[in-house]
């Protein structure tokens, strides 16, 4: 019996060992998905991150109802990126997709920084600023 507990704890640990060599997810792939702000009161689809390929894309229903094309490529937020758009010099936890135009972040929900505040722990940084986004 002792032997065969061996055998059995030996082939977890080698299980385990070997599911550590995988290909490793990057953060940013948890940004995947639609986003949703909050219009009058309701939840109005947005912005959908997609990866194709090797690139995250953002697509967009500012001006249709329906998906635009795929409007610009989006690059994982640096630390220094991060710094520089939103001048938080903490030590934040973040993940975050940006093109020139458009950002797309996770923090801690309930991170705050001057008067805005997310309850979601998502939001969307433009030239307007930052808005709290939904994930959907």
């Amino acid at each position: 019996m002792k032997n065969a507990l061996n055998c059995v704890a030996a082939g977890l640990s080698s299980l385990l060992l070997l599911a550590g060599c995988g290909p490793r997810a990057e953060p940013e792939a948890q940004l995947v998905g639609v986003y949703a702000v909050k219009t009058n009161g309701a939840l109005r689809e947005l912005v959908k991150i997609e990866r194709q390929g090797g690139r995250y894309i953002m697509r967009d229903k500012v001006r249709t109802p329906e998906w635009s094309e795929p409007k610009m490529q989006m690059q994982p937020v640096t630390r220094e990126r991060w710094n520089r758009i939103t001048t938080d010099t903490a030590n934040t936890e973040f993940v975050g997709v940006s093109s020139d135009q458009l950002a797309i972040f996770k923090v801690p929900p309930g991170w705050q920084k001057n008067s805005f505040k997310t309850e979601t722990g998502y939001f969307l940084f433009y030239s307007q600023g930052p808005v709290e986004a939904y994930k959907l």
